[in-house]
Order: structure tokens, then sequence, then C-alpha cells
């Protein structure tokens, strides 16, 4: 068998097994199984496989990244005015800069 060929399969089986690797641990678990615990909240009678369940999983996650995000925004902001107060400066509200 020439290198080529060989090295051709092995990439193939390492990306089938990332593939494998990534679908049951992204979809199966992250998605299916957030969207499951939410879908349990509201109804006793839930198909864990189902469609509804992933879609309110990844909904779930938006859910989560934006609140993430405007968290992080409201912190780093609280967090400028506080800097620019405690070094006696006069924080500008409306340009958001610390002025002295």
């Amino acid at each position: 068998m020439p290198i080529a060929e060989v090295t051709g399969e092995l990439l193939g089986g390492l990306l089938r097994l990332l593939g494998n690797f990534f679908i049951e641990i992204v979809l199966e678990v992250l998605v299916k199984g957030l969207g499951y615990f939410v879908c349990r909240l509201f109804s006793k009678s839930v198909d864990p496989d189902g469609f509804v369940v992933a879609i309110v999983g990844v909904l779930a996650w938006v859910v989560i990244v934006v609140l993430t995000y405007l968290g992080y925004e409201y912190i780093s902001i609280q967090a400028a005015i506080d800097g620019c107060l405690d070094s006696g400066g006069s924080f500008n509200y409306d340009q958001q800069i610390c002025e002295y």
C-alpha cells in the first residue's frame, strides 16, 4: 500500500471519530440534555429524542449566551465607573469616558 492511501485512511478514520464525538457531545448532551431539562419543567411527558427538545435546547443556549454577554457588558461598565471614581475622576455617562 502506498503511503498516501494509508494516510488517507488514517485521516478519514480520525475525522469520522471526531465527527461522531462532536455529534454525541454537542448535540446529544449539551443541546438535547438542556432542552429535555427545560421541557421537563413544563411537562412530565417529554420525548428525550424529539424535535421540540432540540429546538428548546438551542434556544436555551442562545438565551444563556445573550445573558452572559449582557452581564459581562454591565459588569465591565460598572468596573470602569468604579475605577474612574476611585482614581478621582468624573465619569461621563453620555460618552462613557472618565474625565479628570
